[in-house]
């Protein structure tokens, strides 16, 4: 399953003066509007990798021009209705590097999970289960002198804390996992809808790895890995690719420009994935 869409950006840029723009998603083509990322343009083209989109749900975007202040950004273009397919599993992201989106299936039975880590077929990572979730109070008492009831003094309840478990069965999960929680940074996860929870961004805490066969044999790659996380307001800024398109995966594919070139792509083409990933 694809957990990116991939906006394509053209913008009427006779000057070529815009080498970037701001995004912003919208559920209808009238708004309202979520700033979600930038984007950097080549002589008005460019693409958007939007890895926070919620899945099977039509979306409009709009691109706008930054101007110094007070004035505000200039609309330069639109996008859409775009829509991404969801398969029903687990997926979270890194809305700075999209190349690194993990998809997490599900075992067969509960029992699957740590007796036989799914089937020896089975995932490579799997969903376990979210934690006990606490939406804390913003609140403060002060006792009165001579009053039976203290001074109430309260503010927006928090969104929640809470905490996940997630499993891995091979080493190369293992590394996929750390590559996606080593940058410290926000998280954002989209969960099926039976979890009755929306998707939302996360500020994960410390990840805990442990090894689920300790009393057989560790050389088997087995892992569950858990971590506390606080939701949090989803991060903006300049994105660095996707897993087929950033300059490490264009490397590793054409160990020299003349292979690159021998592929008869455009950069477009380079730049929005399909010349690694065809």
């Amino acid at each position: 399953m694809a957990s990116t869409l991939v906006v394509p950006i053209s913008i009427v840029d006779p000057l070529e003066a815009v080498p970037v723009v701001l995004v912003e998603r919208a559920l209808s083509a009238t708004g309202p509007w979520v700033r979600v990322g930038q984007a950097s343009l080549i002589t008005g083209v460019g693409y958007f990798y939007d890895n926070t989109v919620p899945f099977d749900t039509p979306v409009y975007y709009q691109f706008l021009q930054p101007v110094p202040p007070p004035m505000p950004p200039v609309l330069v273009g639109t996008a859409g209705p775009l829509s991404l397919a969801g398969n029903g599993n687990v997926v979270i992201s890194d809305p700075l590097r999209p190349w690194a989106d993990l998809e997490f299936s599900f075992c067969e039975t509960p029992s699957g999970l740590v007796a036989a880590g799914c089937t020896p077929s089975g995932p490579d990572l799997v969903w376990a289960r979210f934690g006990d979730r606490t939406y804390a109070a913003d609140a403060g008492l002060f006792p009165i002198l001579d009053a039976q009831r203290p001074a109430d003094v309260y503010a927006r309840r928090k969104d929640h804390e809470g905490g996940a478990v997630i499993l891995s069965r091979t080493l190369a999960a293992i590394e996929s996992l750390k590559d996606l929680f080593t940058a410290g940074g926000p998280l954002y996860l989209r969960a099926p809808d039976m979890y009755g929870t929306t998707d939302f961004a996360f500020q994960p805490g410390d990840l805990q790895e442990s090894f689920i066969n300790d009393r057989i044999d560790q050389r088997q790659p087995f892992r569950l890995w858990s971590y506390p996380y606080t939701v949090v307001d989803l991060p903006l800024g300049p994105q660095q690719g996707t897993a087929c398109a950033n300059w490490c995966a264009v490397k590793a594919t054409f160990p020299t420009f003349a292979d690159l070139t021998a592929t008869g792509d455009t950069w477009a083409q380079v730049a929005s994935g399909v010349t690694v990933c065809p």
